[in-house]
């Protein structure tokens, strides 16, 4: 606030009382006006972790004035633009918002631009970092043909080229077959970092596991694709299909829905693979203790067993 000219910092001064004395929205947007109104620059709203931010009525009450005041900007002023950073595309915020009962599809902030830039490393920019990497460790790695390995397994996922490159630099080297950073960094030694990736427990992985439960149309669509082998048409205007493309879990291949890379394929065959076995088995054992028990189903109907 000591920044600001003495106006703008007047108003500042004028909003933090209303948040110690309470009160309304609209009261509140006065203020913001006012500051925007003095402030010698135009002025941008950051709001981060919205996704945490979208659990209340409020905050949708608070978006419909954003959207009111940007409408009268001429007569009202207000922010110049507004960024609202998440997971969710803010057009989706009202299926996360509302119950299912609940959902519509006019969204009170309807005035969005699209994120175009896409997030995915190219296998240029994953050589270049191994460049680095090389520079300062000399593993006698060949570069390009690495990073080539690393887009192939991941398609440019960021998280996923970081972890691979991590496991290869840190567990890798004196393990089994590989008994330094050379040995390592090889096509081998990226399949057993890959190994290890399927195997452990992150909030990738759990978050992609979390959404088939959240959404069990998205389940369905997924085990169709990979166990079925049923080609699924990509079509952006189908609301599961917008939200696995917006987690990332999707791509679009030549108009047709695919896993967005291989690690999140192994991912999903494993746990429809383990969730068959542990059914299977769980079945044969209850079949197998009813034969050696001599009872069947008709015992646990009438009696007071359950």
């Amino acid at each position: 606030m000591r920044r600001v000219p003495e106006a703008a910092g007047e108003a500042l001064d004028r909003i933090k009382k209303y948040g110690d004395e309470g009160c309304t929205l609209s009261i509140l947007f006065e203020g913001l006006s006012e500051f925007c109104a003095s402030a010698p620059k135009p002025v941008v709203l950051l709001i981060d972790e919205v996704d945490s931010a979208s659990n209340n009525q409020v905050f949708l009450d608070f978006l419909a004035l954003l959207r009111g005041y940007y409408l009268q900007r001429e007569d009202f002023p207000t922010f110049q633009s507004v960024i609202l950073a998440g997971v969710y595309d803010i057009r989706n915020l009202k299926q996360k918002v509302r119950p299912d009962s609940e959902h519509k599809h006019n969204s009170p902030w309807n005035i969005a631009a699209a994120f175009d830039v896409n997030m995915d490393l190219e296998v240029d920019g994953i050589a270049g970092m191994l460049a680095e990497y090389e520079a300062d460790y000399h593993t006698g790695m060949d570069v390009r043909r690495m990073a080539q390995l690393l887009y192939e397994e991941t398609c440019g996922y960021p998280f996923l080229v970081s972890r691979l490159c991590q496991l290869m630099d840190e567990q890798i080297p004196g393990s089994g077959e590989f008994p330094d950073r050379q040995a390592a960094w090889s096509r081998e030694g990226l399949l057993a970092a890959e190994k290890i990736l399927l195997m452990e427990k992150n909030t990738l992985f759990d978050s992609l596991t979390n959404k088939l439960e959240d959404y069990p149309k998205l389940r369905e669509l997924f085990y169709s694709m990979l166990f079925l082998g049923e080609r699924v048409v990509y079509n952006s205007h189908n609301d599961i299909i917008q939200l696995a493309s917006m987690f990332g879990f999707v791509k679009n291949v030549d108009g047709a829905m695919a896993v967005a890379n291989r690690i999140f394929e192994a991912v999903l065959y494993n746990l429809f693979l383990s969730e068959e076995e542990v059914s299977n088995r769980t079945f044969s054992a209850a079949g197998k203790c009813g034969l050696h028990c001599g009872e069947s189903h008709e015992t646990y109907r009438g009696g007071n067993s359950l």
